[in-house]
């Protein structure tokens, strides 16, 4: 995808045409030079991301690359930080969906009544009905938490960093000339200070 820099005119064989604004798909031209200075995502599901749909922004990879760069730009436009840890963040949401739960949990059994009559009948009070979809999210998540084995995958994860932290202090160690006895005390006083931690 490129993008124009101004929406001069310019002489094509004679005629003179406006230049149009980008982004533009980028795409290269069959059989000649250039690239296509259609608008970028020109009729895909992703207009103004990727190849037009001349140029491969219907395949399924350029419905994907055109998707992303959507997400890309909205998510920079609401200054949102990438996840840099997957795992923890589903770990965190997985924290929130729970305590909705509990909260709404708490709610329910502060009424009186599940019900109440208005001239249409009985209605269930919104409490109740939230909180039955608070159960229902809070089982699907943690069920598809339980199907993706995040708690192991962050303990293996916790594992290597843990290895990678031993491996280096044990070569700092060992640069810095200490003797075996030396190297045993300072990684059993980091062990210490890490388990204070």
């Amino acid at each position: 995808m490129t993008t124009a820099d101004s929406g001069s005119t310019h002489d094509d064989g004679g005629k003179k045409r406006r230049k149009r604004k980008g982004p533009f798909c980028g795409g290269k031209l069959h059989g000649r030079d250039g690239t296509c200075e259609q608008a970028a995502g020109w009729g895909t599901p992703h207009p103004g991301h990727g190849r037009c749909k001349l140029h491969g922004g219907c395949a399924p990879s350029g419905r994907a690359a055109g998707a992303e760069s959507q997400a890309r730009a909205e998510l920079a436009r609401l200054g949102v930080p990438p996840v840099e840890n997957a795992l923890t963040a589903l770990a965190a949401i997985a924290g929130e969906v729970v305590a909705w739960k509990d909260m709404l949990a708490a709610k329910v059994n502060e009424l009186s009544s599940l019900r109440y009559k208005t001239e249409g009948g009985e209605q269930l009070r919104a409490e109740v009905a939230l909180w039955e979809r608070a159960l229902d999210r809070c089982g699907k998540f943690l069920v598809d938490m339980a199907k993706l084995d995040i708690d192991e995958r962050l303990a293996r994860v916790t594992e290597q960093q843990a290895e990678q932290i031993s491996a280096a202090l044990t070569a700092v160690l060992a640069e810095m000339g200490l003797s075996q006895d030396q190297q045993r005390a300072a990684r059993a006083g980091v062990a210490r200070h890490l388990r204070a931690v």
